[in-house]
């Protein structure tokens, strides 16, 4: 019997005897990986999965496609270098009693494969090439420990988790349910078999969200078998994010799986509008980090309904507990990190540097603060983000430590510096390289021929620790990234993000201007993208003059077309950015008849644009601004005020925004008398 062919049947053994899943990395060229394999599966009479370019004869399906499904045999290759999101995603198919083989080059060439292959021998998984082999043989013994024999399966956990989803909607209103567990646990069919139950027993309007319809696969799965009528199906509703926060569609109870993968924003306002939601998180995963989700929306939670309640499920149900696959993964890709959990920080004269791969490399203490602090600040960090932190030769690592403990991270791109000629097929739309997004952006959307032969620092991610945040480690971290992307001869520091009030105020509170609002929101985040940026050079400064201008008039274009639902708080933000301060007396003195007078809001509509336009709004109230801002700016209906901010009909809203004007006015002039003595 051949050696690979010897390895797999030991590792299917061993996974076998203790519901657990095993592990084996076939190592050499491609063409021999691939003869391998074929052996190997012409002897086994199990179905297999392929992820991977596969040999011809053989078919390989997207990983995405695996959610939902209970494979036995799971062959990833990773010949053209470790994709670690197919990894997370795809091993969670694998069911207890399952074996993956993976498929490695010949030379292990980039960090990233170098600290993947490490874990693999940390984790005793074998390794077989053409030329040497690290596989052991199954000692007959160990295999019959009972540390390591299946467990009989115990359901209780996920019972009780299916009752606690059913009481959400039968029992006392405002008393969400938030439903945690890594992979493995049952947790999407414990949703779907309960979403089910509720319909058999006569409720019809079931909303599901997610951040994509495949993430829910396995919910659809367990309700679809659970349903008593088949076309009752339709009772249980998917919806994206942004179509929940939009549209506010009614219903029974909401269902928002993976909400680690939501923004937080949108998490808030669905918990505020919605009586009966159940808020499920996976806590390590591809989709997202439930790590941020659990210190962020739970402190929030509280204040909107005290009463909420908590299941977490940690009994696993597809495999074995203490599996060696699920302990690689976390351990190696989502870089569980409990030492620090309840850690006391100090920020008294932290120490500022730039660490390179090869030192996280030499230190996973290090690696793991890192990563551990960026997974609990983003809730988009996947493990893809790890092999750049390790890999990619344009990304700079900012760390702020003491005493051997990391406070905050930074990453930053680099972007920018193409040929003339290159820029100009960016500009024309021919080129689209990948990674420069603020560089490509500037160029392409904004319409400047050569921005992008420019050279741009991009903070992609800036983190602080939860305990640290607001004490100005942000800001301290920003200024010395400034001073160190001026000594590197960047000509521009910036950044893109999906922006709240709070996050914008902080950039340009770094002394960044805004270049650029996406028009669309982001369909993962609900929220519309900022770009922002600091110019540090010469020819930055000319070039991010010559944005800032075009963007000012293009701005206040689009706020009443493609950014009228632009949310009012951050035009707020945004405003003294835009405005001229110098009011023209013949705009005063011509609004004097709509202020004093009956001329209506119609025929004054265009000087009242061209007053909000020169004046600072902190005079006003948050509401007043509010309602300027949607109505005079974004152009909003009269019918679109009234019902967001409660005014009894259209006539009550004319006078409020009247009585708004006059204010605005009256400090106008105030402030010029002023100005003048």
């Amino acid at each position: 019997m051949s050696a690979h062919l010897h390895l797999y049947q030991q590792q299917k053994q061993l996974a076998e005897r203790a519901n657990h899943r095993q592990l084996m990395c076939l190592q050499g060229s491609q063409t021999w990986c691939f003869t391998q394999t074929q052996q190997i599966l012409e002897q086994q009479t199990e179905d297999y999965h392929w992820c991977g370019q596969a040999p011809s004869s053989m078919r390989s399906i997207p990983y995405a496609q695996l959610l939902g499904q209970d494979i036995a045999l799971l062959i990833l290759n990773m010949q053209q270098g470790f994709d670690a999101n197919m990894f997370a995603a795809a091993e969670g198919a694998v069911c207890g009693g399952g074996v993956i083989i993976v498929l490695l080059p010949s030379e292990i060439q980039d960090n990233f494969l170098r600290y993947i292959k490490a874990a693999f021998n940390k984790h005793a998984f074998p390794c077989i090439s053409k030329h040497i082999s690290s596989a052991p043989f199954i000692d007959q013994q160990a295999s019959h420990n009972p540390e390591h024999q299946a467990v009989q399966l115990n359901l209780d956990e996920q019972q009780q988790a299916i009752q606690d989803i059913i009481k959400t909607q039968t029992g006392h209103r405002r008393r969400p349910l938030v439903l945690t567990a890594n992979r493995g646990r049952g947790k999407s069919a414990a949703l779907g078999i309960a979403a089910a139950t509720l319909i058999n027993q006569g409720v019809s309007n079931i909303l599901v969200c997610a951040p994509s319809k495949q993430s829910v696969t396995t919910l659809y799965k367990h309700a679809k078998a659970t349903l008593k009528v088949a076309t009752d199906f339709s009772l249980l509703t998917f919806i994206a994010p942004d179509a929940l926060y939009d549209e506010q569609p009614k219903c029974d109870l909401l269902i928002i799986d993976e909400a680690a993968a939501i923004p937080l924003k949108l998490l808030i306002t669905f918990a505020k509008r919605y009586s009966r939601v159940i808020f499920s998180s996976t806590q390590f995963g591809y989709e997202g980090s439930g790590r941020g989700f659990a210190l962020r929306f739970q402190q929030q939670l509280q204040q909107i309904a005290p009463e909420w309640r908590s299941h977490h499920l940690s009994q696993a149900i597809r495999w074995a507990n203490h599996d060696p696959v699920e302990a690689f993964t976390l351990s190696t890709l989502c870089l569980v990190d409990d030492e620090n959990k309840n850690q006391e920080f100090s920020s008294d004269n932290p120490t500022i540097g730039l660490v390179a791969s090869a030192q996280l490399l030499q230190s996973p203490r290090l690696l793991k603060q890192i990563f551990s602090l960026l997974v609990s600040a983003h809730y988009q960090t996947k493990p893809s983000d790890l092999s750049a932190l390790l890999n990619d030769p344009d990304l700079s690592i900012v760390v702020m430590q003491q005493s051997q403990q990391v406070l905050a991270v930074a990453l930053i791109n680099h972007e920018g510096g193409f040929s003339q000629s290159i820029s100009e097929q960016i500009y024309q739309g021919k080129r689209r390289p990948k990674g420069h997004l603020v560089a490509q952006s500037l160029t392409f959307h904004s319409g400047f021929e050569h921005a992008a032969i420019q050279c741009y620092a991009r903070i992609q991610r800036i983190a602080v620790q939860p305990q640290l945040q607001g004490k100005t480690l942000g800001s301290e971290l920003i200024n010395w990234i400034t001073n160190w992307a001026i000594q590197q001869e960047f000509d521009h520091l910036c950044a893109s993000f999906s922006a709240d009030q709070r996050l914008l105020a902080f950039w340009l509170k770094q002394g960044m201007q805004v270049l650029r609002i996406g028009t669309k929101r982001d369909k993962s985040s609900g929220q519309h993208s900022f770009m922002v940026n600091l110019p540090i050079s010469e020819p930055g400064k000319q070039l991010h003059q010559s944005i800032h201008h075009a963007f000012t008039q293009q701005v206040k274009v689009q706020l009443p077309r493609q950014l009228q639902q632009l949310e009012p708080g951050l035009i707020q933000v945004l405003w003294p950015q835009l405005i001229d301060k110098s009011t023209s007396t013949d705009i005063v003195n011509a609004l004097s008849a709509y202020i004093n007078a009956n001329r209506s809001y119609e025929n004054v509509e265009y000087l009242l644009i061209e007053l909000i336009y020169h004046c600072s709004l902190t005079a006003l109230t948050q509401q007043q601004q509010d309602c300027i801002i949607a109505k005079v700016i974004q152009n909003q209906s009269w019918a679109n005020l009234v019902k967001q901010y409660k005014f009894t009909g259209q006539k009550q809203a004319q006078a409020y925004i009247k009585d708004c004007i006059c204010e605005l006015l009256t400090h106008n002039q105030e402030t010029t008398h002023h100005n003048e003595t």
